[in-house]
């Protein structure tokens, strides 16, 4: 029954003022200064990643291995499982490979002592040289082909179509038309 002129309770009566809310810690109780002094640190565990199997490469071997029906591929994937290969090497836990270097890798030195002979000028020349002379090969045989090499408008010019000469021949049944002069 609730009491008279008073909402009824639907909760729980608090405990008293002396009552700690949470969990004590006996071993660890040491305030402000243990927990900046003496930080708790979590050892990483060796986080052990299964690949996705790779079913290309598993049926070009399939394939390889001579299995042509859905049976055959079913049974090479039970029997030969190959797992894609982790492309991240460096993951969490993960060592470094030795020798491996981050960023682009510099470009090669410019050497000097090429600048200043002027050797680009005359590797350049040379090529030019080498194209000038496949080019004017390239036309000699285009000249030589080129007779053989028409399309067909040259071709009519060269060899017109003969000249169709007009036939007086008609047959019977349009003989007897009856034209009006």
């Amino acid at each position: 029954q609730p009491e008279l002129g008073k909402p009824m309770r639907n909760c729980y009566p608090l405990p008293g003022p002396d009552f700690t809310f949470g969990m004590y810690m006996h071993k660890r109780d040491g305030g402000v200064p243990e927990a900046i002094g003496h930080w708790d640190s979590v050892k990483a565990k060796p986080h052990k990643r299964v690949m996705p199997r790779d079913f290309v490469t598993m049926g070009r071997r399939a394939v390889d291995e001579g299995c042509t029906t859905a049976r055959e591929f079913a049974l090479y994937y039970k029997f030969k499982d190959i797992r894609c290969k982790d492309k991240d090497i460096l993951r969490y836990g993960c060592k470094i490979p030795p020798g491996m270097t981050f960023g682009r890798p510099p470009r090669p030195s410019t050497p000097f002592f090429d600048l200043m002979q002027h050797r680009y000028k005359e590797l350049w020349m040379e090529q030019q040289r080498a194209r000038t002379v496949v080019q004017h090969v390239v036309k000699k045989k285009v000249g030589i082909i080129g007779a053989a090499r028409e399309n067909r408008t040259t071709f009519l010019r060269t060899h017109p179509l003969p000249v169709r000469e007009e036939s007086f021949w008609h047959p019977q049944r349009f003989e007897k038309v009856w034209a009006p002069h």
